[in-house]
Parts: structure tokens; sequence; C-alpha cells
């Protein structure tokens, strides 16, 4: 009988959950913003206000395709972890099924992989 918990206990720990879940959905919603400005911001062609030097010389300019790739890398991971949590798999380590700790996903929200299976595939 020591596993049954109070019906209060439960909802409260639901409640619990509940705000962490939108807490985070609220973080990822913010690194999305900033990411798909980032991602802009490299793919806009520029103009006589914001590289004047650029503009004039009618030279493009230099992008990093690396730089590139990491932003549109970045915009889709954070979208796939928005999908996972609106289907209810957020939080969940894709590869062993395990709870990733909630310390690592308020610090890499978009996170697939709990940190042992993350180490694992360094």
């Amino acid at each position: 009988m020591s596993g049954i918990r109070s019906t209060s206990w439960l909802l409260e720990e639901y409640r619990r959950h509940t705000t962490q879940l939108e807490e985070l959905r609220a973080l990822l919603h913010e690194r999305l913003a900033a990411a798909r400005a980032e991602w802009e911001s490299l793919t806009e062609p520029a103009d006589d206000e914001h590289a004047p030097e650029a503009a004039a010389s009618g030279e493009p300019v230099p992008l990093s395709l690396g730089r590139l790739r990491r932003a549109r890398t970045a915009v889709s991971e954070i979208e796939a972890a928005i999908d996972r949590l609106d289907f209810g798999v957020y939080g969940t380590c894709l590869r062993c099924g395990a709870f990733i700790a909630l310390q690592r996903l308020r610090r890499y929200p978009h996170t697939r992989h709990c940190a042992v299976c993350h180490d694992a595939e360094r």
C-alpha cells in the first residue's frame, strides 16, 4: 500500500508537471524565434542601409555555409521538439526511452537524447 498516493498529491504532481512543460514550451518558442531571426539574417540579401560597403561595391556578401547550416539545423531541431511536445513524447530519449532530466531540458530544450545516450553517440 505504500505505493498508493492521495488524489490531492497526484493532482499537485500533475500541475507541477504541466507547469514545467509550459515553461519549456515558452523557452522553445523563444529559442525558435531567435533561430529564425538568425536564419533570416543570413539569407536576406544585403541592402544599402544594412551593408553599405558590400552594396556599393556590387560584390556578394561572403556567407559561411557552416553558419547557414547550423542556423537551419537549429530551426529544424527546435520545430521538431515543439512537435514532440504537441504529440506528448517530449522529454523522453528517442534512443532508450528514458526520461530526460529537467535540468538538461532547461539547458538544451530541443535535445532528443538523455545525457547517457548523448555521450554514447559521441
